[in-house]
């Protein structure tokens, strides 16, 4: 079992059995890692930016071996990171989050490709084009301080003091997710709000962090109870 894992994640048994672990390199380490779940036949797996602190040539083959998991053995994984285009790569859905906050939701192609919430937007554009005839980085941007920041937890969008479309009704309260595209592709902000897919949370109380994290928990289990496997969720 062991050296089926070990032969998934493409090692060999007598190059690793008989080591140490500080006898491994880091990336035999990383990939170790990845595939030692596989022994117990998992129908989901969490991955906590698993490509962290590894070079390209690495990153790439964890990521195959993440696909081939999913593909071969109907894995499904739930993907954390900051790296957009690993979660691009290897994400069936995904879910950006601001301050604790769900920002924006969706297929992952359709939502970076297409992003519709405002931090999403300046998310997506801040990545550098490699084209030296095309500008990057003259837009300013603008922050809180730490006083705004307290309000904004306790009352309406935390991206307020951020964002180039702020309006009185986002201090009001947490916008609520707003259909913006194909494919459940939902965005919690108040420029969509003729596209509503339900109403804000009752009595127009706005959620808390906490209660965000429980809304996103809950359509990821939803989502993971329709379709179990072939699945990879990116946040």
């Amino acid at each position: 079992m062991i050296e089926e894992a070990l032969n998934v994640v493409g090692m060999r048994g007598e190059e690793v059995l008989e080591k140490y672990p500080h006898q491994l390199s880091g990336g035999q380490r990383q990939r170790i890692m990845v595939g030692a779940p596989s022994c117990s036949k998992p129908r989901l797996i969490v991955a906590d930016e698993p490509v962290s602190m590894v070079d390209a040539s690495l990153r790439a083959m964890i990521l195959d071996i993440m696909l081939r998991l999913r593909d071969q053995h109907g894995i499904s994984f739930l993907y954390i990171t900051h790296d957009l285009s690993t979660a691009y790569q290897i994400g069936d859905r995904i879910f950006l989050l601001y301050q604790g906050a769900v920002a924006e939701s969706g297929n992952a192609v359709e939502v970076i490709e297409n992003p519709k919430h405002p931090y999403v937007q300046l998310l997506i554009h801040s990545i550098p084009v490699p084209d030296p005839t095309i500008k990057w980085g003259d837009d300013a941007v603008r922050s809180a301080d730490d006083e705004q920041l307290r309000q904004q937890v306790h009352s309406g969008c935390r991206f307020y003091n951020r964002c180039p479309h702020h309006m009185d009704v986002c201090l009001t309260k947490l916008p609520p997710n707003y259909e913006v595209g194909p494919h459940n592709h939902l965005a919690a902000c108040y420029l969509y709000e003729g596209n509503s897919i339900g109403a804000p949370s009752p009595d127009d109380v706005s959620p808390t962090p906490a209660d965000a994290q429980i809304l996103m928990e809950n359509e990821i289990g939803q989502l993971y109870e329709k379709e179990p496997s072939h699945k990879h969720v990116a946040i």
